[in-house]
């Protein structure tokens, strides 16, 4: 169409005006979309943040009050210090194998406490134990009969423990009352250990006190040991010394025998004397039987009084060292 000689410029068709800005409109809200998916996800968005979760803060309910002296109902008292002390010394370490109790016969292990006959109170504490321990009394120790009488009274096993010379024995040991010396005949011998088991009555067996020098010569061993078997005794070789033929000597003679396997406390570390009780129930249970010897130690005594009672964990049983003598 021309207008005064001029064509006249098509005007849009207002359609397009519509469909333009729906597919504007649709364009933006898929990018608003994408962006708040986005955000959900994650990652990075230019018009949501992210919102943190608050931290939930833990908060103590209050314990409900107790009546007459008692814990409420569900609530468990702590426990004095002495007695969470005392449960954890109970429980061995990751570094203590226990062994699992396993079928068949239990092991057997016997504790024999040296030195006794100066502490009643002592022997008092190891009866509270209610254990069959062995009690070695020192016949020249200040209360020898007491002693032997008052464990064999609480149903303990009673031995004579016999001083003999060790290769230390010079000057003012060698002449200890009771010691029977390296120099001594037979006759000599003899009478010495008839003179020092008249003291400890009840004795049924006879272990040596010291006697690294003694227990190391048969010539000395065969008078002590026929004088042994004579008055129908077993004896038990301490070992104070690797080269003792004490052992192989009462076997040889007929007597009643048996030999240390573990010193519980050579030193007096308490750490120590612990890792040795569980060594001597680790050998019971993979030998069958095993024999520990101790001392009069507070801290033999506090390992006793903890540990002692784990023998089970280990499937054994706690006898007289009588039960343990080979024939």
């Amino acid at each position: 169409m021309r207008t005064n000689g001029r064509l006249r410029a098509r005007e849009p068709w207002p359609a397009f005006y519509l469909v333009s800005g729906l597919l504007l409109l649709s364009a933006l809200g898929s990018a608003v979309l994408l962006d708040f998916i986005s955000s959900r996800k994650g990652e990075r968005s230019y018009l949501f943040a992210r919102r943190e979760r608050p931290a939930v803060k833990a908060t103590s309910v209050p314990r409900p009050p107790a009546v007459s002296g008692k814990p409420a109902p569900g609530v468990q008292e702590p426990k004095p210090a002495s007695e969470r002390e005392a449960e954890t010394a109970e429980k061995p370490s990751a570094k203590e194998p226990v062994a699992k109790p396993v079928g068949g016969p239990a092991g057997l292990v016997a504790l024999i406490v040296d030195d006794m006959g100066d502490s009643p109170e002592f022997l008092d504490e190891l009866i509270s134990l209610r254990r069959p321990l062995t009690i070695s009394v020192l016949p020249h120790s200040r209360y020898p009969d007491q002693t032997a009488r008052t464990a064999h009274a609480a149903g303990l096993e009673v031995l004579l423990h016999l001083p003999l010379e060790s290769l230390g024995n010079h000057g003012t040991m060698t002449a200890a009352e009771g010691l029977i010396s390296a120099g001594a005949d037979p006759g000599e011998i003899v009478a010495s250990f008839e003179s020092s088991l008249d003291r400890v009555p009840f004795a049924a067996g006879v272990n040596n006190h010291m006697g690294s020098r003694f227990t190391a010569d048969e010539a000395l061993m065969r008078p002590l040991l026929e004088a042994v078997k004579g008055r129908g005794l077993f004896f038990i070789d301490s070992r104070t010394t690797a080269q003792t033929v004490a052992y192989r000597e009462a076997l040889s003679l007929g007597v009643p025998a048996a030999e240390r396997n573990v010193f519980l406390d050579a030193d007096e570390d308490r750490s120590l004397i612990r890792s040795r009780l569980l060594e001597l129930f680790q050998k019971a249970h993979r030998d069958g039987r095993a024999i520990g010897i101790c001392h009069p130690f507070p801290e033999t005594l506090a390992v006793l009084k903890s540990s002692f009672r784990l023998l089970e964990s280990y499937n054994l049983q706690a006898v007289p060292v009588s039960r343990l003598v080979h024939k």
